[in-house]
Parts: C-alpha cells; sequence; structure tokens
C-alpha cells in the first residue's frame, strides 16, 4: 500500500492527539476508569510523551503518514552524523496489519544501511512489534526494566547476536516482570517528581520494594513477580489514589497508579504504595 510522508504542521495537532489515543487507550483499559478519568490520564501521558521528545531530540524529524487523502499515522526519527533513531513510529487502527508499517520500517533499514548509520529504537517490553523488528534484522542490545534496546545488524547475512541476560534468564516478554522490579530497585533512596491529574508536582522517594504475598483464600494462584513499590512523600502532603506521572531523574516518565497508606510518623512522611500485581491463576 502506498504512503507518503509528510512534515507535521500546526493542523496535525489533533491528528496525532487521536492517534496518540487510538494507539495507547487499552493499555489503560484494565483499570476500569470512567471515560473521563481515562481522558485526563491519556492527555497527561500525551504530554509526558511529547515533553520526553522534544527534550532528548530537539532535533527529530516528525512526519505524518498519508495514504491517499488520510492521514494514517506518524513516523519520529532523529538523525546525527553516526545514528539513524527511530523514535515512534504508530498508525491508526484501520490502517494496521496492512504492510504499511513494514513497508515504512523497511524503507528505514535500507536508509540506514546505504548511509551506513546505525538505526536504533527502544521497544516496551511485551509490545508485539518487537518480533516485526528482530524479523526486520534488530538485535537486542540492552533494557532498562521497561524498554528494550534494539538496533538493526549491519548486514541481514550476519548471525543474530544472542539476547543480552539478566541473571540466567533472557531478555523478553518472560523477564518483563523481573526486569522492571529490578529497574524500581535500582531507583530506591532516590527521588522522583511526581504530577497528579490536577498537575500538581510533589517530589516522592523511593523507599523500599516489597513482594507481594499470595492469598490465604480462594484459587490457588503463580504470584509471578508480584511486587509494590512504596514511596515516600511530604508528611503535609496527600495525593489522592489517582493515576500520577513519575520522572525519575533519569529514565523515561511513566505512569503508575499510586495509593496513599497514611502518615510514617516516626520518619514524619507521608507514604505511597505502587502495586504491581502479575499473579494468575493456576489451572
Amino acid at each position: 500500500m502506498k504512503y507518503v510522508l509528510r512534515p507535521v504542521t500546526l493542523t496535525d495537532e489533533g491528528f496525532l492527539r487521536e492517534l496518540f489515543d487510538d494507539v495507547h487507550s487499552m493499555e489503560f483499559s484494565p483499570l476500569g476508569l470512567p471515560a473521563s478519568a481515562l481522558g485526563q490520564l491519556l492527555e497527561m501521558q500525551y504530554r509526558a510523551q511529547r515533553t520526553s521528545y522534544e527534550a532528548q531530540f530537539p532535533n527529530a524529524t516528525d512526519a505524518v503518514v498519508w495514504i491517499e487523502s488520510a492521514r494514517a499515522g506518524r513516523l519520529l526519527i532523529d538523525e546525527s552524523a553516526s545514528e539513524l533513531r527511530l523514535i515512534d513510529i504508530a498508525l491508526l487502527s484501520p490502517w494496521r496489519a496492512q504492510g504499511v508499517g513494514t513497508n515504512i520500517l523497511e524503507a528505514l533499514c535500507m536508509r540506514a544501511r546505504q548511509a551506513r548509520l546505525r538505526l536504533r529504537l527502544s521497544v516496551r517490553f511485551g509490545n508485539r512489534a518487537e518480533q516485526l523488528y528482530q524479523r526486520l534484522g534488530f538485535v537486542h542490545t540492552g533494557g532498562d526494566g521497561i524498554y528494550i534496546a534494539m538496533e538493526l545488524r549491519e548486514s541481514l547475512n550476519e548471525p543474530s547476536e544472542t539476547p543480552p541476560t539478566q541473571g540466567d534468564v533472557e531478555l523478553g516478554v518472560k523477564v518483563e516482570q523481573g526486569l522492571t522490579r529490578a529497574y524500581f530497585t535500582s531507583l530506591i533512596g532516590s527521588r522522583v517528581m511526581a504530577t497528579t491529574l490536577g498537575y500538581e508536582p510533589v517530589e516522592l522517594l523511593v523507599a523500599t520494594v516489597q513482594p507481594l504475598s499470595a492469598p490465604k483464600t480462594g484459587a490457588e494462584v503463580d504470584m509471578g513477580d508480584s511486587f509494590a513499590v512504596i514511596f515516600h512523600g511530604p508528611a503535609k502532603s496527600i495525593l489522592p489514589s489517582a493515576c500520577m506521572e513519575l520522572r525519575p531523574v533519569e529514565g523515561e516518565p511513566m505512569i503508575i497508579f499510586l495509593v496513599p497508606l497514611g502518615l510514617k510518623r516516626s520518619v514524619s512522611v507521608m507514604e505511597y504504595e505502587a502495586v504491581f500485581n502479575r499473579m494468575a491463576v493456576c489451572r
């Protein structure tokens, strides 16, 4: 299917927000949020992504993917003297699984190889796009517990590299839980900025990461790598139970559901908890 890339203009702003909602709304459907709260959450996530991209890649090339007379998606790339970085590629749901994304990526791979540039990207753990990247010749080069770093092999004839490992476990979908926990563990003792849905900024300390216990009653469950992150905040500030945007000093912003636990008087802080529940019913 033929497509055309055209530079983003001010008239495309509404489409980019529509595209973001279309791509990401399913990620938050398990939360069961009312439509108004989901809209606020997506708006926060959209702003966080946009701010992050502008800060990290101020000279990036942003283009809208057009198919015939309709906007179909977006391609955001950053090119330097040594590398070509795929920052974001997204298509509206009616245009997915029709080969458009593959065609765009193949053209990008060809461009990188012809210019002898390293083509790099990051993909979130569990995103099915990882399999497409691997088919096109990308290999794992690292990961931070949230995203997998990938790079295009110089030649399609090169053997695939063995994916890096964490402990005795290969990086991949099965490791997402362990690496996410390891990522938050690495943040213990550091401070992150939290922003509420009402845009109130609060500085939180990552206090500890704790495993979750299996339920004492009901069906037998596999806890997987379920865990909770405990944050400490100002004693006089109480954030509501809501999705928050967290911004570590280093790393990507993230959205998590934060619950206040109460005032911890021994250290004069307000405690908050974010639960990562990966339990599954045993069959």
